[in-house]
């Protein structure tokens, strides 16, 4: 619930947190932590007990604690940190040492997240957490809680967020709406501040922070790698600092590397079922017999089996209109799970991915998946939301775009996670929250602001006129909260939502709030007077005034209260006395407003919105696209169905519409396998060559639904007229030659490229030509302009001259180039040359900067390497 301010004149807010809070027994009562502060002592004294002095607990989602006799201190501030300790028992630290890299770049994940410490000591606890850390992330983490606790300090360009004919008596004055939640709960004529929260222990010229309370001196020695932690003089324990996430959140991209090497696919096989007994791989590359029935399904995934009436079932999901059934007295459709069909999205409705809110120790917060013809927008997501939707057999090429409700740690902290996950991706929200948002993740991330905007394509939400996004349109809203809050309505047909985002709804005080002037009467009427005529309303519920009570939900009228659904609300926090349920998530409890596929007119558009995001037809003209379409054709296959056989011939061109696809080859010393989804292509090496032979096998996975050109249309669309010279056919014999050369071995190799999708795998091998390397040749030295990065196939290099000159060789697979220095044109700083006789694949300048343009996240790992392996 991130801010959870209360401010009131009465107890009823506090009797209201404490029902919230009471999550554990290191959740004291607000009302009662006074006279109760020895039972406190008690259950402090006993979580310590349960751990010596000197050990270190790791925790689930990353860092770790110590305990001293100052209270425990924790190494690392993940988001949703504070859950772990409640899960675990344990007292809530109030020291944190922060962590040297505050960001994790190739995340997207802030590993410094102190919203939730605070909120959680302040107002539950009454105290203050101490951040141990620098001088310089002091400076970030107030500009940070700047834009989180109190909101942007200004306004400037707020008429910017409005359509011009929106009246202006309208407008929020947010600096008024604040004074009702920026006050010390503790003495509410005192303004809020940071330093009410923070606390700010630095590191002195020596590298050594001291706490000092009483008698107990706690030193905190930091070096390169450490922090030394001393009690009294004595040595307790040394924390590494190399704060990283759990593994399996740097494993969710669907392929593994050992599986593709040229080995047999005796020994792929073996791999596989050894790897699996330690850490199992990530369900899309399952392939269905695999799964058991036996397995617990919290969300049903890709590949899980299931128990219904006696009859088995694959939790393979599909919503369309067959087998589906209209729930007497409801507008959302509910549809039954067919194992021949796999995942695709309705034309309408909303996947809840969390539905709580931070201190829920056995929730997830609140995030959600907005469908809209087929396509994904993403709202408020959750931390790790791509993994979560991978797990759960939803491509990324199907989320097309973010809103941003607003800057508050359980709102927006998976943003950055969803932007590097793949292709650049639309954020929606206003300018105001924009910039707010940009202001917290620059100071975040140590990464300049306009930095950052590069790595996404900003689309403001105008408020007051109807914004079309993929066919449905949103009117936006500012919500009333501490700080700006983005509400909205969409409507697609005759169906429509309502998204309430973080508010405060109660007219009788909003009334008061007017009758003070904090609120005009445009704005009093905009805010009191919601008719809730949607046919899905999704409201949260908290504790006011920060949130809306449920005491105030539960007496609107039944004929709305069907139509609700609480969010941001834990499950053992509903007043089921008053009429209200809570919204269910994962992607078999989807909302359905239109099923899929109800719509046949908008077939032409979907597959033209599918082209679109192809990588190979980002510079299709509107005459290749019209032929594209005109000569496209489709086709269906079911679980286990041969698309394509080896070595048989081939005049046709594949593009995955809908479904799972193998890709592999059992042809002795070119053993391969791989996984496609939608949005991924095959067939082309057989079009493009004269003899026309397949060079691998493709079956489907799942329902399969592809897109097919035959191939004298493929000559004709892509050759332009031009004898078979357009750049479409271009990049795809390049991907032939390197294919044929095992460019995709050598990504596997590589720790971080092998991580790559498959169509990022796919772009790359476009750009890698292969070139042979004479023993001590220079490929460049320090001060050469960058002309091109290179991959390794085979050979030796060496840094010399330069600081890197102490590294081992680098051989196959490692990848060696400066992007930074390509996208400024500055001279390079290493120089490499080879020590052994060498192939290579380059990468031109050019290329490489194009391709790291297109994809975040690896511009976000390349922009600050010189190599990889």
């Amino acid at each position: 619930m991130a801010c959870s301010y209360v401010f009131s004149d009465d107890k009823s807010f506090l009797q209201d947190l404490d029902y919230m809070l009471e999550q554990s027994d290191q959740c004291p009562s607000l009302l009662k932590c006074q006279s109760c502060s020895i039972q406190l002592q008690k259950q402090q004294s006993d979580a310590k007990s349960n751990v010596s002095c000197a050990d270190l607990v790791d925790l689930e989602r990353g860092g770790c604690i110590l305990q001293t006799k100052l209270g425990p201190i924790q190494y690392g501030m993940p988001p949703e940190t504070i859950k772990d300790c409640l899960n675990l028992g344990m007292e809530v630290p109030t020291f944190y040492i922060i962590p040297s890299k505050r960001f994790d770049k190739r995340l997207g994940i802030s590993t410094a997240e102190f919203e939730f410490p605070a909120y959680f000591n302040f107002f539950c606890k009454k105290k203050q957490i101490t951040l141990i850390c620098t001088a310089d992330t002091e400076k970030a983490i107030r500009t940070v809680f700047q834009e989180t606790l109190l909101g942007p300090v200004d306004h400037p360009d707020l008429a910017l967020d409005f359509y011009h004919k929106f009246p202006k008596s309208a407008y929020p004055d947010f600096h008024k709406e604040r004074s009702v939640f920026s006050r010390n709960p503790s003495n509410l004529d005192e303004k809020l501040t940071i330093d009410h929260l923070l606390k700010f222990c630095l590191f002195d010229e020596n590298n050594t922070a001291t706490i000092t309370e009483g008698e107990i001196i706690i030193k905190i020695i930091k070096d390169s790698n450490s922090f030394k932690i001393l009690e009294n003089g004595i040595y307790l324990k040394s924390i590494q600092d190399t704060f990283t996430f759990p593994s399996q959140y740097y494993e969710y991209i669907v392929t593994k590397p050992d599986d593709y090497r040229a080995e047999s696919m005796k020994n792929i096989k073996s791999k596989r079922d050894a790897a699996k007994e330690s850490c199992p791989t990530p369900l899309l590359v399952r392939q269905l017999p695999e799964m058991t029935v036996e397995q617990k399904v919290e969300n049903w995934v890709i590949g899980n089996k299931y128990q219904r009436g006696g009859e088995k079932k694959l939790s393979v999901v599909l919503w369309d209109q067959m087998g589906g059934h209209v729930e007497s007295g409801s507008a959302i459709l509910q549809l039954d799970i067919d194992e021949n069909k796999s995942f695709t999205p309705p034309d309408f409705g909303v996947t809840i991915l969390g539905c709580s809110h931070g201190f829920d120790p056995k929730g997830s917060t609140s995030g959600y998946i907005f469908w809209v013809n087929g396509r994904g927008i993403m709202v408020d997501p959750p931390p790790f939301a791509s993994y979560h939707m991978k797990q759960m057999g939803i491509p990324s090429i199907l989320i097309c775009a973010v809103i941003i409700s607003h800057c508050h740690a359980d709102h927006d902290a998976g943003t950055f996670h969803k932007i590097l996950d793949d292709t650049r991706v639309e954020i929606i929200t206003t300018r105001t929250i924009m910039n707010s948002f940009l202001r917290k993740y620059s100071a975040m991330s140590n990464i300049d602001i306009d930095s950052l905007r590069k790595l996404f394509i900003f689309r403001p939400a105008i408020i007051g006129i109807p914004l079309n996004i993929y066919g449905a349109y949103f009117n936006f809203f500012y919500a009333m909260h501490t700080i700006p809050s983005l509400g909205f309505s969409v409507k697609l047909e005759n169906k429509s939502i309502y998204f309430s985002a973080d508010t405060f709804f109660d007219p009788d005080q909003l009334l008061v709030y007017k009758n003070q002037g904090i609120l005009s009467q445009k704005r009093y009427e905009h805010l009191a007077f919601v008719e809730f005529k949607e046919d899905l309303i999704l409201h949260e519920a908290g504790v006011p005034p920060i949130h809306t009570a449920q005491s105030v939900l539960g007496k609107l009228p039944n004929s709305i209260k069907n139509r609700l659904y609480l969010v941001h609300t834990a499950q053992k926090d509903l007043k089921k006395e008053l009429g209200l349920k809570i919204a269910k998530t994962g992607i078999e409890n989807t909302m359905i407003l239109i099923p899929s596929n109800t719509n046949k007119h908008l077939t032409t558009i979907r597959r033209l919105d599918l082209l679109s995001t192809i990588d190979i037809f980002e510079h299709l003209t509107l005459k290749n696209v019209r032929w594209l379409l005109d000569s496209v054709t489709s086709e269906e296959f079911f679980p286990g169905q041969d698309v394509i056989k080896e070595g048989m011939a081939g005049d046709r061109f594949y593009i995955i519409e809908s479904g799972l696809a193998r890709v592999y080859s059992t042809q002795k010393g070119q053993e391969f396998e791989r996984y496609y989804q939608v949005g991924d292509y095959f067939g082309e090496s057989a079009v493009l060559s004269n003899e026309g032979r397949r060079g691998a096998s493709v079956e489907a996975v799942t329902h399969l639904k592809v897109l097919i050109l035959e191939k004298h249309d493929f000559w004709f669309i892509f050759g332009d007229g031009l004898g078979g010279q357009g750049p479409i056919i271009q990049k795809m014999k390049q991907l032939t030659a390197a294919r044929r050369s095992k460019a995709v071995h050598c990504l596997f190799k590589n720790s971080i490229l092998s991580e790559l999708t498959p169509s990022q795998k796919t772009q790359l091998e476009m750009i890698m030509r292969e070139q042979e390397i004479e023993k001590g040749t220079v490929l460049w030295k320090v001060g050469d302009k960058p002309e091109f990065a290179f991959i390794i196939k085979r050979g030796t290099f060496a840094f010399y001259d330069s600081p890197e000159q102490d590294l081992e060789e680098l051989d196959s697979g490692a990848y060696v180039g400066e992007l930074k220095a390509m996208i400024e044109n500055t001279a390079i700083s290493t120089s490499i040359r080879a020590t052994r006789k060498a192939t290579i694949f380059k990468i031109s300048r050019k290329d490489l900067i194009s391709f790291a343009n297109k994809h975040p996240g690896i511009y976000m790992i390349l922009i600050d390497t010189k190599y990889l392996e």
